[in-house]
């Protein structure tokens, strides 16, 4: 019977866990739309939570860049460029580099919106 309930209970929370991250993926898409640009990059070497963090600090240094949010799990960059402001994508590998960890290929957003 603990078993089940316990079941149970992992059940609810990887449920409400998948809907929160299709929410975060509908808001990025809403943000878009407001006029500023999202990117994703991939990112390798991140390997904690710490790992993110001073990532996304250089990363909000570049003057073109709105903000920031990096994800070990998925291994992934998303940022927002300012509007009506070019971003050379060389500039976030270069933040990428300097917080020492490898850059990947920059996605397509519609792409990652849909997983």
């Amino acid at each position: 019977m603990i078993r089940y309930i316990f079941s149970l209970l992992i059940l609810f929370v990887l449920l409400v866990c998948g809907i929160g991250c299709t929410a975060a993926n509908q808001e990025l898409a809403t943000t878009s739309m407001e006029g500023s640009e999202i990117r994703i990059y991939e990112v390798y070497g991140m390997d904690c939570p710490g790992c993110h963090g001073g990532l996304e600090k250089l990363v909000e240094k570049i003057p073109a860049v709105q903000g920031s949010e990096a994800n070990w799990l998925k291994k992934q960059l998303v940022v927002t460029v300012r509007p009506e402001v070019e971003l050379n994508d060389e500039d976030i590998y270069d933040a990428i580099r300097r917080a020492n960890l490898t850059p990947g290929n920059r996605l397509n957003l519609q792409k990652e919106l849909q997983k």
